[in-house]
């Protein structure tokens, strides 16, 4: 059995450690919190489970000390990216793997920020230990999934990652974020912080760079191009009245060049509710898809795939959810065994849930 220790209890890290506990190749011996009334709760329990014996650590050293196999991080890190990786620094030094959804700027290493990959890098010698970070998108729905569809390509003379969030007022209801930062409900012409601040290259300017990478186009440049729309009568959403002549859809496409010539391109088309308008020149998924992935490869064959989440029966989480926390906490006998260093997407071998039946 892999001795594991997992940090994180948010949405998503509930998911990964149910998915620990329920792994049989897997022990949990281990848990970290960093919410005061959740020290000392069965960490089962805190992920809807039986309680399995393992009471829950508010003492990052006290967990470290485990010397446990492997660690999975899924503890917040948006806007405190370093922290999380010198807290991640602290395992791999003691000779524990590490495995990540919480730091998206670490998915592709040869992308990552400097001061967060001489971190990783420098503790991954000093341990001599493996660190592996994924997510969804971007993650292993951009990038694992696009590689193993790269496995049957000819000629690629482009590629093109489409990605339709529809309905967000309810998939992700938070509200200072689709309102402050996506800039829905504000006046049109309101310029969207997440598009103007570059939040939209740091988070998917890996995605271009790892395609481009795998096929072997050397890219001249990335470049940037959104647009808004505005709704054309008043929307109601999760969030509330979205008000006719306000931003109530926006679309931005990410795209490496050569010669001028777009080649790998990450295309994002966000609404605030089911039913929002779009104009006509922006790209839809076939009819009956409500919203995923879309991926198009361009060349001799060309071909192209749609990753869609069925809903899960019972629940109203959305399926994605489970999803990136699965990418990691499967990929954990695979990252154990592996070289010591950061490792990307195509430097594990194949990787797949356990738990048939």
């Amino acid at each position: 059995m892999i001795r594991v220790v997992h940090c994180g209890t948010g949405l998503t890290g509930r998911e990964a450690l149910r998915a620990i506990i329920e792994d049989p190749a897997l022990e949990l011996v281990g848990q970290f919190v960093s919410t005061p009334d959740k020290i000392g709760r069965d960490a089962g329990e805190l992920c809807g489970l039986a309680p399995v014996g393992v009471a829950a650590s508010g003492d990052l050293d006290e967990v470290v000390s485990l010397g446990a196999d492997c660690v999975c991080y899924a503890s917040n890190a948006v806007g405190r990216e370093l922290e999380a990786c010198e807290q991640m620094a602290r395992f791999l030094r003691r000779g524990t793997n590490v495995v990540t959804f919480a730091v998206v700027a670490m998915a592709y290493p040869p992308t990552s920020p400097p001061e967060l990959r001489n971190v990783i890098d420098d503790a991954c010698k000093a341990g001599g230990s493996t660190f592996y970070a994924t997510g969804s998108e971007p993650g292993a729905m951009s990038m694992n999934f696009p590689a193993a569809m790269l496995t049957m390509g000819g000629r690629v003379t482009g590629y093109r990652m489409q990605l339709y969030a529809h309905d967000l007022a309810t998939s992700y209801p938070i509200e200072e974020v689709l309102r402050d930062s996506m800039g829905f409900g504000h006046p049109d012409g309101f310029a969207p912080p997440r598009l103007t601040g570059g939040t939209v290259e740091r988070w998917w300017t890996p995605d271009v760079r790892f395609i481009a990478d795998l096929v072997g186009f050397d890219l001249d440049d990335i470049r940037l191009e959104w647009e808004t729309h505005s709704a054309p009568h008043d929307i109601d959403s999760a969030i509330g009245t979205i008000e006719a002549g306000t931003i109530s859809a926006y679309r931005w496409e990410l795209f490496g060049v050569v010669d001028d010539k777009r080649v790998v391109t990450v295309e994002y088309v966000a609404t605030i509710a089911r039913k929002t308008p779009v104009p006509d020149h922006w790209p839809r998924l076939p009819d009956g898809v409500p919203g995923g992935l879309m991926f198009i490869v361009e060349g001799r064959p060309g071909f192209r795939a749609i990753l869609s989440v069925d809903p899960m029966p019972g629940e109203r989480l959305n399926g994605s959810i489970p999803m990136t926390a699965l990418a990691a906490t499967n990929a954990i006998p695979v990252v154990v065994g592996a070289e010591a260093g950061h490792l990307g997407p195509t430097d594990l071998p194949h990787y797949a849930t356990r738990r048939a039946g």
